[in-house]
């Protein structure tokens, strides 16, 4: 069936991913023309699942985890450390909707975290201007096509 970006075959594969890591994924994964495009979605993939298996930190993974979001659920557009148990990133639940955070691990009173899905705009990828080489564009995608792979 052909969709608005790209064509849809259902597999599973090993995907290698930034450095050494290799993750074994379970996805309707997209087959996508531009090596841009792939790259955001390696990107995505790569992000999410360091934060899952806990490699990036297992303390952002249990601090995600304390916001009420399930780990094998949620999305990772992408994720920034500043130092030391300080990170930002934008994440995408499983309702598709899209948060900012800010986590500093050693202060939980300096935490914060924002739905920001109203003001996606062009970042939907159902936005007639969607950007599929935007990360957050295409955490929205991943989680649909994860949530579709279930």
């Amino acid at each position: 069936m052909a969709r608005k970006y790209g064509q849809n075959t259902n597999i599973s594969e090993t995907l290698p991913l930034i450095g050494r890591t290799v993750i074994n994924i379970t996805l309707s994964r997209m087959k996508f023309s531009k090596a841009s495009t792939r790259n955001t979605w390696e990107f995505v993939a790569h992000a999410t699942e360091q934060v899952r298996n806990g490699s990036l930190d297992p303390a952002l993974s249990a601090w995600v985890n304390a916001q009420g979001f399930a780990l094998d659920e949620t999305v990772f557009s992408s994720v920034c450390r500043f130092d030391d148990g300080i990170y930002t990133g934008t994440l995408v639940d499983h309702r598709g909707h899209a948060w900012e955070f800010f986590a500093d691990l050693n202060d939980p009173q300096n935490c914060d975290l924002e739905d920001v899905t109203d003001t996606l705009g062009p970042k939907s990828p159902d936005h007639p201007q969607a950007d599929l080489c935007d990360k957050v564009t295409m955490a929205l995608l991943y989680q649909r096509e994860q949530q579709l792979a279930a």
